[in-house]
């Protein structure tokens, strides 16, 4: 019976590389609520998950749909600007057939209706920090005359970021119209509380998957947060929060950076690396609040998720942010996986795919589709990771001695195996023996790449998909450049 079948709650971070949490073995506690999930009976925490990109769109696409990025193609120009191909289906879409109610909230606007991930979703909310047509400042002259207010109909969203407007020297940085400094976590958070007790009134069960935007660069943890690791930064907190809006502040000002190496001291990684695991704790509590609201409604019949889309470059390469490349920063991210009879170690290489195809399995939809692993029968022995065409053109134009000895410019699977990384686009090749992904070791490993290479033709197709141009609103525009992509 469909109503005895479990709900799934997907909770995806933004930005949280594993080296970065307890499960991955830092020794900085910043998600103790995953921890303790990851520490229940049921519970399995993976130590080698490894994303199929290094950004949210072609790594959210393929959470979905259970397949790679040079399946489904978004990101295979470079850009985010490409939809979802009609022919794919999605996992949500198909348990929305199955009788499920589904939703998803999601902050970010390559994850929205634009490209077409809101494929399946029956309920979808692309969050915005604008209520009207203004910005934040709307937010907070709601608030200051809610009185005059309380006559109007509020949907969920605008009650949602009322709320935040009114816990912002909580939740938020605190009465300030600068944009890049608030976040929409608290107002998700919200909205999906109000979602699950609404769905856990009627009979069906549901899929609910949130993207949570913390920690995403510029760094600005919420108020509440602040002191977790205060007196770990070599600077004061408004130093260190200045260093990393002008350091993130744009897509601009990161191109220049990556440009010319990250030329950041020590002093200054050490702050924003801060800052970063700040934010990764206040996205930690966002995971705790759902997660327990949602089990105050479930009657404990609910698969949890909890993952991230990509990590984080802090100097590899000479780079910042999340771009260009497929090292081990931007591709290892943790995953816990609760309220599901796995029967894993946790040591066994996985992806997202895999997630989706078992979960789909579990409840009945192991489709054709899904290119990942059973985890409670098969294992791998390789991951891909993928990125589309970088555009080195824009590098050179700020710095013509720009670095690309280790990039590559064509669209780029990187197969991945316990001891080595082999990357290969249409116009080079390198072999990596690891956990160093600076030195090629091609020469010295024939075989390898011999055997890596033939994995790349068995599994990798880049002409097999073409995609359609996404048209996306000014306001996602406008965040999407809040964000440094635009």
């Amino acid at each position: 019976m469909i109503s005895d079948s479990p709900n799934v709650v997907w909770l995806t971070l933004e930005s949280v590389r594993a080296d970065h949490t307890p499960m991955g073995g830092y020794d900085r506690d910043t998600t103790p609520a995953i921890r303790q999930l990851a520490e229940e009976d049921d519970a399995t925490a993976f130590e080698n998950c490894f994303a199929h990109s290094m950004w949210t769109p072609a790594s959210s696409a393929s959470i979905f749909t259970g397949t790679y990025l040079s399946d489904h193609g978004v990101g295979k120009d470079g850009s985010g600007m490409r939809t979802l191909p009609p022919n794919l289906t999605t996992l949500p879409a198909l348990l929305a057939d199955d009788g499920y109610r589904t939703a998803c909230l999601s902050p970010n606007g390559y994850l929205s209706s634009a490209n077409g991930l809101d494929r399946g979703f029956r309920d979808f909310y692309w969050l915005s920090k604008n209520l009207a047509d203004g910005g934040v400042t709307d937010l907070f002259e709601y608030a200051l005359n809610l009185g005059s207010h309380e006559g109007s109909p509020l949907n969920a969203k605008t009650r949602a970021l009322v709320k935040y407007a009114l816990n912002v020297r909580s939740h938020g940085p605190g009465f300030t119209l600068d944009r890049n400094e608030h976040n929409l976590s608290y107002v998700m958070t919200e909205m999906a509380k109000r979602w699950v007790s609404d769905a856990a009134k009627g009979d069906d069960p549901f899929f609910l998957y949130a993207h949570i935007g913390n920690p995403h660069h510029p760094y600005c943890p919420p108020r509440r947060t602040r002191d977790r690791f205060r007196d770990s930064l070599p600077v004061s907190m408004d130093e260190a929060i200045d260093l990393s809006l002008d350091v993130y502040g744009g897509s601009e000002r990161i191109r220049r950076l990556n440009a010319n190496g990250s030329q950041l001291t020590p002093e200054q990684w050490d702050a924003i690396e801060t800052l970063y695991d700040t934010e990764i704790t206040y996205a930690d509590d966002c995971v705790r609040e759902i997660v327990n609201h949602v089990r105050e409604h479930d009657d404990g019949n609910t698969i949890f998720v909890i993952t991230a889309d990509h990590g984080e470059l802090f100097g590899e390469y000479g780079l910042v942010g999340h771009n260009l490349v497929l090292h081990d920063a931007l591709t290892h991210v943790p995953l816990v996986v609760a309220g599901a009879d796995l029967d894993c170690d946790g040591d066994e290489l996985v992806q997202h795919v895999d997630v989706t195809r078992t979960i789909g399995s579990i409840l009945g939809h192991d489709h054709e589709q899904f290119r990942g692993y059973d985890l409670r029968t098969e294992t791998r022995d390789y991951c891909l990771s993928q990125r589309g065409r970088a555009d080195f053109d824009e590098f050179f134009e700020i710095n013509s001695g720009f670095d690309t000895e280790l990039l590559h410019e064509h669209p780029v699977s990187a197969i991945r195996t316990r001891e080595f990384k082999y990357l290969e686009s249409a116009s080079k090749s390198n072999l990596f023996e690891l956990p160093d992904e600076e030195t090629d070791v091609s020469d010295e490993h024939p075989e390898v790449v011999e055997t890596l290479s033939g994995v790349v033709d068995d599994w990798v197709d880049w002409t097999a998909v073409e995609t359609d141009e996404a048209e996306f609103s000014d306001d996602m525009k406008e965040q999407l450049a809040d964000l440094g992509y635009l």
